[in-house]
């Protein structure tokens, strides 16, 4: 799925309670629900990292751009 249709599914199944993230085709990255929203960013970048969220550098690429995202097939994981 595109990336708006997995991150709409993923606040839907929050809403409801379950616990997900949803992963791309880039190997090893989640994008999780900030638990501090609405006190914070909702989406985190998580990696490498396997209990702290990550930054792009720490899995050693450049910052991708919208295209790149997009580019991507997504799924939802509960």
């Amino acid at each position: 799925m595109n990336l708006l249709d997995a991150v709409n599914e993923l606040l839907k199944l929050n809403k409801q309670g379950t616990l997900s993230h949803i992963e791309g085709t880039m190997p090893d990255t989640q994008i999780r629900l900030n638990q501090d929203y609405p006190y914070s960013a909702p989406l985190e970048l998580w990696g490498t990292k396997v209990n702290d969220p990550t930054v792009w550098e720490d899995l050693g690429m450049w910052s991708p751009d919208i295209d790149d995202w997009q580019s991507q097939s997504w799924q939802v994981k509960y």
